[in-house]
Parts: structure tokens; C-alpha cells; sequence
């Protein structure tokens, strides 16, 4: 006589079990709910988003995956993928018209868009597909000769108890900062503040800075209430940084430890409230932080230099490599060596190789506690490969 099947588990119990998937992909979720009924009654609970984020509490938002630049040239709708996952699942959606990622943030994406109807900039959620076009700031449309942007939660109380905003779900409000640079000769820098709850941009602040100077389309560094912003200067392998202060409303420049190519180096926010750099040099990688001294001078120190090779474990010569982006929650690199993406933990040492190959100009990284909408059924995972 066959045995009796074990009894199935109380609800409480399966709750405690799938609370302690880890948050990395989303997809393992989506199939514990296809187990059997009792699993998906428990992840479709509107209680269950909650308490797994909580049960989390500590951790930084993972990151699930990068958004592609595609080097000043917008991304067509229905063209190459604009998201890269990290795992090999992700609910990532494409947006439905012409754009080119600006700046990823607390589970929003500001789009430099083409053709929009309201103005060329949006601020888009990648796991709903919704999206909001802003207006148009004034003097700063396609006069602007170079352009970037950054956008940030707004909410008053905060997105959970601590810096993470493991709580934001995207949607409103949010910040939206616009710079851009106008002149030939005597160029200017100006930078714009969109607030969604006033549904306006600001007067602008203005900075005169150097003959050449240009906006690179990296993903902002953003420290306290500043936000930071690579400069390159037109020929000449020289960078610097554009930094706007949303307190007072200022500009200001600052000079790069290091004539480093624009393509092979980005800007940080570092754990202790200083701004970062990572560079490469040759097959150098170097990092760098802004310290203000006991006389309250800022200037840059030197902490760290890492033999790539050593690194990434690379036995053979590489034609080229890049720092294409930082993920600050989770202290992570991105570095590009010919069409290999490498994750480098800065805390741990570990180097992880991503399995999708390709030529990343530079990347927005995308962090986000993702639990899926089970009771609607809006998001559909790719099936695995065989």
C-alpha cells in the first residue's frame, strides 16, 4: 500500500520559505508561484511585496541589470534591446519609442527621447512601461550642444529607513536635473531642476567653463546634494567634472585627478559621503576619492591600484578597456575589456564575468527590490533555454 502524500504546509510556513529567496532574480519567484496553488495564493498576497522587502531589510536593492547607451545615437523602437540582465531573467520592458537612457535611479529612468510630443525628455518605469513626458526647459532644447541629466526620489519621509529607497516603486515624485552646454568659444554650462510635484523646471544656474568643454552622457555621481557630471574637452585627453549643489542652486567646476580617456572612467558615490573615480590607464585600473582635509581643502587621494589582468584573470593581450559603470548600492564596477562585461565588487574583491557579450559604450546600472504582480499577471518571464 503506497504511503499517504506528506501533508501539505500551512501558509505561514511556505511564507517563511519563499521570504528567503534571494532578491537577485525575480524569475525564481515567478516560478515558485507555478509550484502549486498554496504557493501562489501566499506570493499573490498584497502583504507578501511588503514583508519580503522587509525580511531584506539591511540589504541594499540588487542589481538586476544595466540599460545600454548606444553612443549618441537613439535607440529605435523594436530595435536591439536596450536592457541587459544580470541573471538570466529579468521583467525588464523596452520603451515604445525612439530614446536614449540619461540617468537610472531609484527604479526610475530618465530618456532623452525623439519626437515626443510634450518635450524631449522622460521619465520612464521600466517594470510598468509607463511613462511621463516633462516639458521642455527653457533655453535647453537643441540648442545645447552636449547634454545630460539625472533624476531621484523626492519623496519628503523617504523610500524606507535608510539611503537605499528599497521602498520606491518609480512614479512620482521625483527630481529631474538637466545640464547642458550652449556657446563656442564662451560656453556656458546651465543646469535646470524639474520637480514633478510642481510640474515645472526652475530658473537655471549657469557656470562659464573651458572652450571645448562636453557633457559626457555617463551616469551622474550623486553625494549628499550634489550631483556630479564628467566633462571631457574636445581635443585633448583631459577631464573634468561639472557639479551642481541642489541646495544653493550652484555650479561649479572641478579638475580630474588624472588626464584619463573619457570612455575609461566614471564617477562614484562612495560609502563614507565622498565622491569617487575609477580610471583606467593602460592596464591600470585606479580609484580615487575627493577628501577635505583638516583645513577644509578638497583634494583628491589615491586608495587603490589593480593590475587588470591579475583582476579579471585574463591570460592573453586585450585591445581595449573601460570603466562603463558603477552600481553605488551594491559597491559595483562594470568594466568592459574588448566585448566582455566584468562586475567588480569593490568590498569583496570578487569578479564576476557576465555570459551576454558586447561592446557597451557605457551603461546605467538598474537596482530595484522586484517582487512580480502575480495578481494581475502583467509580467511574462522567457521561457529557459534548453
Amino acid at each position: 500500500m503506497a504511503a499517504p502524500p506528506p501533508p501539505e504546509l500551512v501558509d505561514d510556513a511556505v511564507a517563511e520559505i519563499l521570504l528567503r529567496i534571494p532578491p537577485s532574480d525575480p524569475a525564481v519567484l515567478a516560478r515558485a508561484s507555478a509550484v502549486c496553488t498554496s504557493w501562489r495564493r501566499v506570493l499573490s498576497d498584497p502583504v507578501f511585496p511588503r514583508r519580503y522587502r522587509a525580511f531584506h531589510h539591511g540589504s541594499p536593492p540588487p542589481l538586476l541589470g544595466f540599460l545600454r547607451s548606444s553612443h549618441h545615437h537613439p535607440r529605435k523602437a523594436g530595435g536591439t534591446a536596450m536592457f541587459v540582465p544580470v541573471e538570466t531573467h529579468a521583467p525588464f520592458l523596452e520603451p515604445t519609442f525612439r530614446c536614449e537612457p540619461l540617468d537610472c535611479r531609484h527604479g526610475r529612468v530618465l530618456l532623452d527621447t525623439v519626437g515626443g510630443k510634450k518635450g524631449t525628455l522622460a521619465v520612464w518605469d521600466p517594470i510598468t512601461g509607463d511613462h511621463e513626458l516633462l516639458p521642455e526647459p527653457d533655453g535647453g532644447g537643441p540648442c545645447c550642444r552636449s547634454r545630460s541629466g539625472a533624476v531621484l526620489c523626492a519623496a519628503a519621509a523617504g523610500c524606507g529607513d535608510d539611503n537605499h529607497h528599497r521602498d520606491c516603486h518609480g512614479g512620482r515624485p521625483y527630481l529631474a536635473v538637466f545640464v547642458g552646454i550652449t556657446g563656442d568659444r564662451d560656453m556656458v554650462a546651465r543646469a535646470w531642476v524639474y520637480s514633478s510635484e510642481a510640474d515645472e523646471w526652475a530658473p537655471p544656474a549657469s557656470l562659464l567653463i573651458d572652450a571645448y568643454s562636453s557633457i559626457e552622457r555617463k551616469r551622474a555621481a550623486i553625494v549628499g546634494n550634489q550631483v556630479y557630471f564628467l566633462l571631457s574637452i574636445r581635443m585633448s585627453t583631459r577631464t573634468a567634472i561639472l557639479k551642481y549643489d541642489l541646495g544653493e542652486h550652484r555650479l561649479s567646476a572641478i579638475r580630474s585627478p588624472l588626464e584619463y580617456n573619457k570612455d575609461a572612467v566614471v564617477l562614484m558615490s562612495m560609502e563614507d559621503g565622498s565622491l569617487g573615480l575609477a580610471g583606467i590607464i593602460g592596464s591600470t585600473l585606479e580609484l580615487w576619492s575627493r577628501k577635505v582635509d583638516s583645513e577644509g581643502v578638497a583634494g583628491w587621494e589615491q586608495y587603490r591600484v589593480i593590475e587588470l589582468q591579475k583582476l579579471l584573470h585574463i591570460d592573453g593581450p586585450y585591445h581595449r578597456a573601460d570603466v562603463i559603470g558603477f552600481a553605488e548600492s551594491v559597491g559595483v564596477l562594470l568594466l568592459g575589456v574588448d566585448a566582455t562585461v566584468f562586475m567588480f565588487e569593490l568590498r569583496s574583491g570578487q569578479v564576476r564575468r557576465l555570459s551576454k557579450p558586447g561592446h557597451y559604450n557605457h551603461v546605467f546600472p538598474f537596482m530595484k527590490f522586484y517582487v512580480p504582480d502575480f495578481p494581475s499577471s502583467k509580467l511574462q518571464f522567457p521561457a529557459e533555454a534548453s
